[in-house]
């Protein structure tokens, strides 16, 4: 055993293996430490009513992992024959890794409180601008979370964090001239957010496309299209154009030509249109303005301008109006004997020095 004694660098080779078993051991203690967490510690706060308890354990085990292991390498490091500047060099280290340890826990305790509290409770409110305002609130305090967390590191590292801020700020201008689009697109969020342009779940037009509105985040917005892609566009090219919100209509519009013979009677074209207009009358789906004019002497029919109004649940229930009245429509016509024109043409045959010239009267519909 007396390669054991062997120095190396000041340090025995049994300092050495000692060192190994301290890392080896704070591995295992970790690993043991996690068993007990998720088989015990998960099972008895899974019995409280409160959610808290549930954030918290579900935030602290991989820190204490973190912190468990460091604690044992520590030692097993303090353990060794160390110059001064090493042993400074590894109880910093060492104060690194406990503060990363409380970074990756807030990060994951505030992501928690937002998944487990505030997120099921928007979803239960009424108003969609909480739905709308989560998302960037979340990543925004993510990331001050993590900048105190690196300058918390750089402060334990003996690095002068009053002269790093003032370089910084001297910096500031170039950095922000440089990332004009970036601030461009992060104050283009706040306003669609505080104008309400749109909120979540919102069926938008704009001038690169159209769909419904997933996520509005610090930079971008996600919208997905009628296609099934998403569509990331820079909030400052949505500030920037005119946004149409399908969605904040009360009501859909119809309008549409509906086109009767030529040999429809004056007393018919009366009835057709008192047929139409009876059958919105009644519909509960329709609602004012009704309009239904006979406007025009078309090509190959009379032609009748309906319009009208549905009411706004959804588009399932727009088409299956429009289905039901143009039904009726069909129906109340073909009882009344009122037939519906369809593009014809006429041929009028004449023998002139004995050719024969055919005239076309009337238009095919284009």
């Amino acid at each position: 055993m007396d390669y054991l004694n062997f120095m190396l660098f000041g340090n025995t080779i049994f300092e050495y293996v000692m060192l190994i078993v301290y890392i080896f051991l704070g591995v295992i203690a970790g690993k043991v430490l996690k068993i007990l967490i998720e088989k015990y510690a998960k099972k008895l706060v899974g019995k409280t009513k409160t959610v808290w308890d549930d954030v918290v354990i579900d935030a602290v085990k991989l820190p204490l992992m973190i912190v468990v292991f460091a604690i044992f390498f520590r030692y097993g490091m303090l353990s060794l024959n160390l110059t001064p500047n090493l042993i400074t060099l590894v109880n910093e280290s060492v104060n690194v890794v406990y503060i990363l340890a409380l970074l990756i826990f807030t990060l994951k305790f505030v992501d928690d409180v937002f998944i487990y509290w505030i997120i099921p409770r928007a979803e239960k409110s009424e108003s969609k601008l909480d739905d709308q305002i989560i998302p960037p609130v979340r990543k925004l305090l993510k990331i001050f979370i993590v900048i105190g967390g690196i300058l918390l590191m750089l402060a334990n590292l003996q690095v002068d964090i009053s002269a790093l801020l003032a370089g910084i700020g001297i910096g500031g201008l170039a950095v922000a001239l440089a990332s004009q689009d970036t601030l461009e697109n992060f104050l283009g969020g706040l306003i669609i957010i505080s104008d309400k342009t749109f909120l979540i779940h919102d069926w938008i037009k704009w001038g690169g496309g159209e769909g419904v509105v997933e996520e509005v985040g610090i930079r971008s917005t996600k919208v997905r299209t009628f296609g099934d892609t998403i569509i990331t566009v820079p909030n400052g090219d949505l500030v920037k154009t005119e946004v149409e919100n399908y969605s904040a209509r009360r009501k859909r519009q119809v309008k549409t030509t509906i086109g009767v013979t030529y040999s429809t009677t004056p007393e018919k074209m009366v009835k057709a249109k008192e047929i139409i207009k009876d059958i919105l009358d009644e519909h509960h789906g329709v609602v004012d303005p009704i309009r239904v004019s006979f406007t025009e002497f078309g090509n190959f029919s009379l032609n009748i301008r309906v319009e009208y109004f549905v009411r706004e649940f959804g588009f399932d229930y727009f088409l299956t109006t429009v289905d039901e009245v143009n039904t009726k429509i069909m129906t109340k016509f073909r009882d009344a004997g009122i037939d519906f024109a369809f593009p014809t043409q006429t041929l009028h045959l004449t023998n002139d020095d004995d050719a024969l010239n055919v005239n076309f009267i009337g238009e095919r519909e284009q």
